[in-house]
């Protein structure tokens, strides 16, 4: 992925007409001197063919300029997909450390680039000579120009080395962020009784202390069937606050640092804050607009989070045969899952029954292949960098075109990237022949793993998270644009919509009955509890919400409060005004919260602000058909393969058939009811 502020990027183009080309080969399993040495070649190629190009004598012209500076730009991200993408799944510290140098070496070099005075000034005069032949052309010569001033090399010689300078430290914060997450060990030690009531899947492969006792993990894979199933509140207690706290004393003075940073970068370049800088260019426009649209948001859901918690309490009071008992932060999932089981008969460990790991995947690229119109085969055995990892092609299912792969990475290792995420690893690209250069997208997750005699079962929320994940996925790998800078992506406040409009389809009792199947009698989650499940989707939603509200808020001020800022102090506050449930004192969430720190920094409101387009999006499915391919096949062409050619209103008025209308998201909060049962 390219080491480049490359938020201007917004083309895309209809889908080529010419064959993609196979996929190259690639070796994913280097060893650390072999990333360090064709990192390194990569890189110093790269430079020389920069120097060649600001050496260009004569008119500057798209073609001498803008384009070989995109083929610079890509061919060095296509030779480096190894190199840098291992960081993230290599269980080999050596070899990760290599690929983070590369990624930071990498990223210091587009730094340099994107800040060169010289290149700035080709790259203008190129946009005065008006050689670019077609809109792509156009689009694709503003937007690097807008990268590079948005990158500082603008600035007076003294501003632009210091905007450089703290570039290339914030890449180093950031990663070493991430390196220091993905290389945690944080565990728990429980009873034999505190484990006896946890599901076997979590308790199979647990370590046996020393002195006895079990060692838990506590981690993405963890944390949800522990808090769900964890009776004895003490143990609950332990684990919660281990995970709030996990790398605080490494990772909160790097957020802060990254914050001074951050404000000193967009001082730089004449905004307030380090928020003005990146909302400037985003739908959004400005932090007050966000601030108004989550404000109202809470002020909406707070009284109604707060009855939930209080009907959360009243649970606990009569589970614990104490009337004085308080709703403390560790006890929400245990209560909240209580409720679902005892109110809605929805109980996860039953529901998990019906979503065994590889019919689940199969189920759902299958609703996709008729959704999008697109195949997907099996790659045996894969070429990955782990035999654990799934490989899929993927093609066009009307001309049977090949598209691009896709690598699903699902289960922990030690030094993995601990969430879940789809990689967008390599955008498409046309070649110099005429032909496309495939794409790569992997899915990088945390599943728990299989309890012995069973296959691997997901959860609900785990199967709602992979609906939502490979949306992404799908709009990497179906993005068409003739540039690699170009294919990529949405604009940022907008990324999330398709893939959270495409969550709702999980809650759909004909997708259901499809994606289901009880591992040992191989029938359909029954009609009984998907409709219990359906009624149980709003539960505590508004309590959920106001999280969500909290966390955008924590990050829009952490960025528009200048550059020393109490992170721990600010996330106090704002969970005491802002949810139901304070802060648990001597606990440092923000430590281990990685969007901060991963690019969603000044940008964690896009989760709400794109849910308004995605639930009117839709509102198109609901009314033409889930699966129609009609609609599928216009959802694709409107919003996936754009991307980022137009501004977001125009992609959802030109598949919606009309503007786009916020009702449908604030109808879930007003008048709570599933989707599809009630069309809005």
């Amino acid at each position: 992925m390219k080491r480049i502020a490359l938020a201007a990027l917004l083309l895309a183009c209809p889908l080529p007409a010419a064959a993609a080309a196979g996929p190259g080969p690639v070796n994913w399993n280097l060893t650390k001197d072999q990333i360090a040495s064709s990192c390194k070649a990569a890189i110093a190629q790269a430079q020389g063919r920069l120097k060649s190009i600001l050496a260009q004598r004569g008119t500057r012209t798209f073609a001498n300029t803008v384009l070989r500076l995109e083929d610079l730009s890509s061919d060095l991200n296509d030779t480096t997909i190894a190199d840098q993408f291992l960081f993230n799944v290599t269980t080999d510290t050596a070899v990760q450390q290599a690929s983070l140098n590369c990624n930071n070496d990498e990223s210091s070099f587009f730094t340099d680039l994107s800040a060169s005075p010289q290149l700035y000034a080709a790259l203008a005069a190129a946009v005065r000579s008006n050689t670019a032949k077609d809109v792509y052309q156009r689009k694709l010569a503003s937007s690097w120009l807008d990268t590079l001033k948005r990158s500082g090399a603008g600035l007076a010689s003294a501003r632009r080395l210091e905007f450089v300078r703290l570039s290339k430290e914030l890449t180093d914060l950031q990663n070493t962020f991430a390196q220091n997450l993905g290389n945690d060990t944080t565990t728990i030690t429980i009873t034999a009784a505190q484990a006896a009531v946890l599901p076997a899947g979590l308790t199979a492969g647990l370590k046996t202390a020393p002195g006895g006792g079990l060692i838990v993990p506590v981690n993405e894979s963890t944390v949800t069937p522990f808090m769900q199933n964890q009776s004895d509140e003490s143990s609950r207690q332990t684990y919660y606050i281990a995970y709030n706290n996990r790398e605080a004393a490494a990772n909160t003075p790097l957020l802060e640092r990254a914050i001074a940073v951050r404000d000193r970068l967009a001082h730089l370049l004449g905004y307030e804050t380090w928020a003005a800088y990146q909302v400037s260019n985003r739908t959004a426009k400005t932090p007050k607009r966000i601030e108004t649209f989550l404000g109202g948001l809470d002020k909406t859901l707070l009284p109604k989070a707060q009855a939930e918690v209080a009907a959360l309490a009243a649970l606990k009071a009569s589970d614990t045969h104490d009337p004085a008992a308080a709703l403390h932060a560790w006890d929400f999932t245990y209560y909240d899952n209580m409720l679902h089981k005892t109110q809605y008969a929805v109980d996860s460990n039953e529901i998990k029954q019906y979503f065994p790991v590889q019919h689940t995947i199969d189920a759902v690229l299958d609703v996709y292949h008729r959704l999008l119109g697109v195949n997907f085969k099996q790659i045996t055995p894969t070429d990955a960098w782990n035999p654990d990892v799934l490989e899929y092609s993927v093609s066009d299912s009307a001309t049977g075109r090949f598209i691009g792969t896709t690598y699903f990475d699902l289960y922990p290792r030690p030094h993995k990237y601990g969430h879940f995420a789809n990689f967008p690893i390599l955008p498409v690209r046309k070649l110099s022949n005429g032909n496309y250069r495939p794409p790569f997208a992997a899915i990088l997750g945390n599943w728990p793993q299989p309890a012995p005699g069973q296959p691997a079962l997901l959860s609900h929320d785990d199967v709602v998270t992979f609906f939502h994940e490979f949306g992404h996925n799908m709009a990497a790998l179906l993005a068409t644009a003739p540039y690699e800078s170009l294919s990529s992506g949405f604009v940022w406040d907008f990324v999330e919509a398709p893939s959270q409009m495409l969550e709702n389809f999980v809650w759909q009792p004909s997708v259901l009955k499809q994606i289901s199947s009880n591992w040992q009698t191989g029938q359909p989650l029954p009609d009984d509890l998907i409709n219990s499940l359906i009624k149980s989707r709003y539960v505590d939603d508004a309590y959920a919400t106001t999280r969500q509200i909290m966390y955008a808020q924590i990050d829009m001020a952490y960025h528009t409060s200048g550059p020393h800022v109490d992170t721990t102090a600010v996330w106090d506050r704002l969970a005491a005004e802002l949810t139901p449930m304070p802060a648990v004192p001597d606990t440092h969430p923000q430590a281990s919260f990685g969007h901060l720190m991963g690019g969603y920094d000044a940008g964690y409101y896009g989760y709400l602000w794109s849910k308004v387009y995605a639930q009117d999006m839709f509102t198109a499915f609901l009314n033409g058909g889930l699966e129609n391919p009609v609609v599928g096949m216009r959802y694709r062409r409107d919003i996936l393969q754009p991307a980022r050619t137009y501004d977001p209103d125009v992609e959802v008025k030109n598949f919606l058939g009309r503007p786009m209308n916020p009702n449908a998201f604030y109808a879930e909060f007003n008048n709570p009811r599933p989707p599809g049962v009630t069309k809005p």
